[in-house]
């Protein structure tokens, strides 16, 4: 196990992609979330087929937005997607160009922020924290991944005032009072396994 490796689980907590390289630009580990975003970049039989596919992805990004990654320095990137808001990217230097590691080390951590994406709480953490009923977490999760109580109602054939009844209690029970409040707080939260 490499010593990022809680960074990883943490960054994957958060609905971020992490990912460690060496100084080669070798992948050395990587959580789900980068794995998948990654995985946009190539085909699935490129991925099926052959070692290597994540740097090879990487590449892509990094070219999509124009750049290299300088191995040594603190970077922020950004790659624009066709359909929707950026990648952010971040590299940060495990190693000083004083203290240099053997080409097989851990050198860099890259943290993926797609800015597409919504940070989700487990429910089980949601109905601990504030003692909210399934239904209540599942209505906050459903309100955080951007539904609308209508479209909520439309997906589970419970009434506009069941939901607007779960919605208040779920409000008082979490300190907020608006839907953006609540949406806040699930991404705070989000972080908690």
């Amino acid at each position: 196990m490499h010593t990022q490796e809680p960074w990883l689980k943490t960054l994957e907590r958060m609905s971020c992609g992490g990912l460690v390289i060496d100084t080669q630009g070798g992948v050395v580990a990587i959580n789900d979330t980068a794995e998948r975003i990654l995985g946009r970049e190539v085909t699935p039989d490129a991925q099926a087929c052959r070692d290597g596919w994540q740097r090879d992805a990487l590449k892509r990004l990094l070219a999509r937005a124009g750049t290299r990654l300088r191995i040594d320095h603190e970077a922020w990137i950004t790659v624009q997607h066709d359909d929707g808001a950026p990648l952010i990217l971040h590299a940060i230097p495990l190693a000083s160009p004083a203290t240099p590691t053997p080409a097989a080390d851990a050198h860099t951590m890259l943290v993926m922020v797609d800015l597409r994406e919504r940070p989700r709480p487990a429910a089980t953490a949601l109905q601990r924290l504030f003692d909210l009923t399934p239904a209540e977490a599942r209505l906050a999760l459903a309100i955080g991944g951007g539904l609308t109580l209508q479209e909520v109602s439309d997906e589970t054939g419970l009434s506009n005032a069941t939901l607007r009844s779960q919605l208040s209690s779920t409000f008082h029970k979490t300190g907020t009072r608006r839907q953006p409040e609540l949406v806040a707080l699930l991404a705070r939260i989000a972080i908690l396994p």
